[in-house]
């Protein structure tokens, strides 16, 4: 289960100096290629401010201060915590500290080290990756390419960052929202980036629609640890890597602490806005294990709260079982329902979906929405892949189960 929130967090009562820090003059601010800036890990001081920074573009509903708290949470999680999170920060040494110490911030960013698969020649390895996410400068010190440089200095840190025995990291990953080319010239390549989208469903639409498939039973967040979502996909690796030997599978491990770190965050918010607690988690088809992972995703504009299915869990050996489809449709149709419940207008989102994804949504079709498009993003949430392993450029990459649960 998630983390309880902690009340005095929500209302905002963190250590953190009230204003945002102050920007550089413009002729003071340094080149981008300018041999005085270093990409550093940010102390905590800088961490918070790095916060109040972004916190106007990124806090959504919540106040500026509900905003730091919520980081401050989603960050003590089991995901992030204990050296597992990091702040960047670009500085120039050639620039004099501010009034309470901290260094200017040219840029930051963060990094989640976690674990992930790369499967090849029918052999499955365990690694450690990194997720890359909040990149961002200050509209102050825009324009001077400060972002780029350090996602050139990120790229080639990462390589050794936090690796056993002096290894070398394999890939590492992001998620763009300023289209495919800004991080493809310093390796992050774009990869599909797919999902369909299905309307909300009010209660007698899911009475009638519910009794043409089977029972489904909903997932509170102490039952996710029970589902065998590492192990599925641990087996659908090694399934492909087997057919496609001089392929690289990979993918990030779709483990509980990922779905934790997300409920956390939409427990965070709910509770910030006054609303009750998001007790249900997903829902799952007992006699085949096929189940759903959600969260709530709660933007500025209330039109636009989402239902997002973390990861859908479909076990081996069920591809041409005639329940699978029915079952599939039940869940899809479960999330639909779930959305309606908490009002939120935007509908269900399902990353990655795959044919028989698409299938069993397209089961659920009506007058109104009569047709299951698979929509290919290329501006927002563009997932992004950065091979360093064997073969560098000329090699084969394929990344399997590009679900919501990996995005930070």
């Amino acid at each position: 289960m998630s983390a309880s929130v902690d009340s005095s967090v929500v209302n905002g009562h963190i250590h953190a100096d009230q204003a945002r820090p102050p920007f550089v003059e413009p002729g003071l601010l340094p080149r981008s290629g300018s041999e005085c800036l270093y990409l550093v890990p940010a102390t905590l001081a800088e961490w918070q401010q790095s916060r109040r920074l972004h916190a106007e573009e990124w806090r959504g509903p919540l106040t500026v201060e509900q905003y730091l708290g919520r980081e401050k949470h989603i960050f003590s999680q089991t995901l992030t915590k204990d050296g597992k999170s990091a702040c960047w920060i670009l500085i120039s040494t050639r620039l004099p500290p501010n009034s309470d110490g901290t260094r200017p911030i040219l840029a930051s960013c963060e990094t989640i080290s976690t674990d992930a698969y790369i499967a090849r020649d029918g052999v499955l390895h365990r690694i450690t990756s990194h997720v890359i996410g909040s990149v961002f400068t200050r509209k102050e010190h825009r324009g001077r390419g400060y972002a780029g440089r350090m996602m050139a200095e990120l790229g080639k840190n990462l390589e050794t960052r936090q690796q056993h025995n002096g290894g070398r990291s394999q890939f590492t990953v992001l998620y763009s929202d300023i289209g495919q080319k800004f991080y493809s010239q310093f390796g992050w390549k774009p990869f599909p980036s797919t999902h369909i989208h299905l309307l909300p469903m009010d209660h007698q639409a899911y009475q009638n629609a519910s009794q043409l498939f089977p029972n489904v039973s909903d997932l509170t967040g102490d039952d996710l640890q029970d589902l065998p979502a590492v192990a599925v996909v641990e087996q659908d690796l090694l399934v492909h890597s087997k057919q496609q030997p001089n392929t690289n599978f990979v993918t990030i491990k779709p483990d509980l602490a990922h779905f934790q770190w997300h409920h956390a965050r939409e427990e965070f918010i709910l509770s910030a806005l006054g609303k009750p607690f998001p007790k249900i988690k997903g829902a799952i088809h007992r006699p085949t294990g096929i189940a759903i992972v959600w969260n709530r995703v709660l933007p500025e504009n209330t039109k636009e709260w989402q239902l997002h299915v973390l990861h859908m869990i479909i076990p081996p050996g069920l591809k041409d079982s005639s329940e699978l489809l029915k079952a599939l449709s039940a869940l899809i149709l479960r999330a639909q329902r779930e959305a309606a419940t908490w009002d939120l207008q935007g509908g269900v989102e399902i990353w990655d979906p795959a044919d028989v994804i698409v299938a069993a949504a397209q089961n659920l079709t009506t007058e109104a929405h009569d047709k299951v498009e698979v929509i290919y993003r290329d501006e927002h949430h563009i997932s992004s892949l950065r091979w360093t392993g064997p073969g560098e450029e000329d090699a084969d990459v394929v990344w399997l189960h590009n679900q919501k649960y990996a995005w930070c």
